[in-house]
């Protein structure tokens, strides 16, 4: 299951370290590798995680939101009141999801 928030932020990093800020008001430590913000293509990007049933849920439920933030299990997903009450973050869900991990050559020819 891949976490999905949402909120309004001017850039990527600000929604990176929103993300960062919040955390820590609960004790949280994560890898910033686990977490996708995404702001543009959304549908696109969506679409490497989640079925087209999925994102087309994702986009509705987001409203005037103008950035997504997918979070792979991690110390962020292991609280269930994350984020909390007065978060510029609101949780959309929990979604059935995959990660496709790019595959490393770390052979030389």
């Amino acid at each position: 299951m891949l976490t999905v928030l949402t909120g309004e932020f001017d850039t990527q990093p600000a929604a990176f370290a929103y993300l960062l800020q919040e955390a820590g008001r609960y004790g949280l430590t994560f890898d910033l590798a686990d977490v996708d913000v995404i702001q543009s293509a959304r549908t696109v990007r969506l679409a490497h995680y989640f079925r087209p049933a999925i994102v087309a849920r994702i986009e509705a439920l987001m409203g005037a939101a103008d950035t997504v933030i997918v979070v792979r299990p991690s110390a962020l997903t292991t609280r269930r009141d994350f984020p909390g009450s007065g978060s510029d973050l609101r949780l959309l869900g929990r979604f059935a999801g995959q990660i496709i991990e790019a595959e490393q050559d770390l052979t030389w020819p």
